[in-house]
């Protein structure tokens, strides 16, 4: 199979996105992105990541690929968990307190963690595209807005810890993991308490 042909065939299944490092991984020489470009099938969003002429925007999917240490986090993880009908005025992420962007993204809200507890409780999930993206669990959503209850919109916090009980996926053992390691478990059990009464 010729590469223009394995490079339109999976643009049919990535919903019209492809990025170079795909095309590397896949020894499909990435000149044939160029040409592509140049016959005016596929545009350069941004270096390395390319969008068909019948291919969708994915915000997130895009955000992710540009900054690859990102998570979503807060309100973006919950809409992204398809837990909240309110639709996030930006996106939530969560970096490492040592990581800098070159440029602070316009409508980004981004949250600072140390290093150790960044990768606590990240999951998969998908885009309304479909397309893989990381995010905080609910577990660590939670204890991210109990940890910074001062600083969240109320009434999205209660919401947010009386739909834990209703949440089809909540694993409990590891809310109190998460909780412990980010030195709230006292705080989270508490509220369990209240909830679960």
């Amino acid at each position: 199979m010729n590469y223009k042909k394995q490079i339109e065939q999976y643009l049919e299944k990535s919903g019209g996105i492809i990025t170079a490092s795909y095309c590397r991984s896949k020894k499909i020489p990435t000149v044939y992105l160029s040409r592509l470009v140049r016959e005016g099938s596929l545009l350069r969003v941004s270096e390395g990541f390319y969008i068909s002429e019948e291919g969708m925007y994915d915000d997130y999917y895009f955000f992710q690929y540009r900054f690859k240490k990102v998570v979503f986090s807060y309100e973006t993880a919950l809409h992204l968990l398809g837990v909240t009908d309110k639709i996030p005025q930006g996106m939530d992420v969560t970096v490492h307190y040592s990581y800098k962007f070159n440029e602070v993204p316009i409508g980004v809200n981004i949250h600072y963690v140390n290093k150790g507890i960044q990768d606590l409780g990240v999951v998969e999930a998908r885009t309304m595209f479909n397309n893989p993206v990381r995010i905080y669990s609910y577990e660590r959503t939670l204890c991210d807005f109990i940890a910074h209850k001062d600083k969240m919109d109320i009434e999205v916090y209660i919401k947010l810890i009386r739909s834990y009980s209703k949440y089809a996926k909540r694993d409990l053992h590891a809310l109190y993991e998460i909780a412990t390691r980010m030195g709230i478990d006292k705080e989270v059990k508490a509220l369990m308490e209240v909830v679960y009464d």
